[in-house]
């Protein structure tokens, strides 16, 4: 008969059961977003008892209102609750490198006076670790999303940083402008919401990317179904036989599930072609590049039939086209001797400039002629097949 366990080895069982839940807790894109109406375990236990605890609060979070948010509150001088310091030690302890997260993104509101630097510290049995550079939230600022890498060379402190990964036993949330685990004396109140680990740097999904043509502005439009960690878009641009240059910046959403629509106007821009690209970049440093798009400005004052591209051409080729106005259009495709062989276009077309791809897969080797009538105006140009 198996002998039934005394109270000290049913203790003994009992931490190590709480030992290896608590060890393999933390779990890539896990997320606390207060909307249960509690804390959900993030607490100040810095010392001593802290008078003015974390509350939740049930609205005006970054989402607006009915979004729950984390309030959290120093006193600042040497009295207790005087550090800016909110801890977890239940869910967000365990093994990270195990479970692939590899950084910790929020969103935060500074409702202070004071700028803050704001890192995130790590205790297990490596060691304390904190940020190596802090995240700088300027006072009373609006809600705005930031992300903490906790890569090994992301962090300092203790002797062992990826003994300490292995292992979490607690996660710190604080301001310090020099470094450290226990954070600094200062006065001010904060927002925290949607504490999400991300196991990669830049897991960002790009649905679409266009562009549209109107007079001299150029105007990008691009969707995004999810973001982590994105700090925002350079939006890039070059023209031909230039190389890419930076024009502007759009804000990203740092971690959201919802799909996000964005848009630039590139405005007072002069006659040719432009390529533009997006340089989405992450908290850390980290960036990837969207395809590129080829965008058209052309004057709207005047019909203008554009040589096609490229000639001679094997098997397909582009024609593009100007109209001033709006027009009843046809494009035709004429062989050597005037015969019509294909009409490209042929219906009412809006004001501005059009395209048309011709494939000639079907045609012979040799020259022929496209020929455009639109109202009043008609023109026909050559172009050569060569295979």
């Amino acid at each position: 008969m198996k002998k039934k366990p005394t109270w000290p080895e049913y203790l003994f069982l009992a931490f190590i059961a709480v030992a290896i839940s608590t060890t393999f807790a933390i779990v890539p894109n896990q997320s606390d977003n207060f909307e249960d109406g509690t804390t959900q375990g993030w607490d100040w236990n810095g010392g001593a008892a802290n008078p003015t605890p974390p509350i939740n609060i049930t609205t005006d979070g970054p989402a607006g209102v009915n979004d729950n948010y984390l309030r959290v509150t120093s006193s600042g001088g040497s009295s207790a609750g005087s550090k800016l310091v909110v801890i977890n030690i239940t869910q967000w302890a365990g093994d990270y490198i195990t479970a692939g997260v590899q950084s910790i993104s929020m969103y935060i509101k500074n409702f202070g006076a004071t700028t803050l630097s704001m890192r995130i510290g790590l205790r297990g049995p490596g060691g304390d670790f904190w940020s190596i550079n802090p995240v700088v939230v300027a006072a009373s600022n609006d809600w705005q999303p930031i992300t903490f890498s906790i890569l090994p060379a992301n962090l300092t402190g203790g002797a062992n940083v990826n003994s300490t990964l292995s292992g979490v036993t607690s996660v710190r949330i604080l301001h310090s402008v020099s470094g450290g685990y226990t954070g600094d004396p200062v006065a001010v109140q904060i927002g925290l919401d949607n504490i999400t680990a991300a196991s990669q740097p830049v897991p960002v999904e790009l649905t679409s990317f266009t562009a549209q043509a109107q007079d001299k502005t150029i105007i990008l439009n691009w969707v995004f179904a999810t973001e982590i960690n994105n700090r925002g878009f350079e939006i890039q641009r070059k023209v031909v036989e230039s190389d890419f240059a930076t024009i502007g910046f759009v804000k990203g959403e740092g971690t959201t599930t919802h799909q996000k629509e964005y848009s630039y106007v590139d405005k007072n821009l002069t006659e040719g072609k432009y390529f533009y690209r997006l340089k989405q970049l992450d908290f850390s440093g980290v960036s990837e590049y969207s395809n590129t798009i080829e965008v058209d400005i052309r004057s709207l004052d005047n019909f203008i039939l554009e040589q096609n591209y490229p000639n001679p051409f094997n098997p397909t080729t582009i024609i593009e086209y100007v109209l001033q106005e709006k027009s009843n259009t046809k494009l035709t495709l004429l062989n050597a001797i005037g015969e019509e062989v294909a009409i490209l276009v042929n219906g009412e077309q809006d004001k501005g400039y059009h395209k048309v791809e011709l494939n000639g897969k079907n045609l012979s080797s040799g020259v022929y002629f496209y020929h455009i009538k639109a109202g009043n105006f008609s023109q026909i140009k050559k172009m050569i097949l060569m295979r």
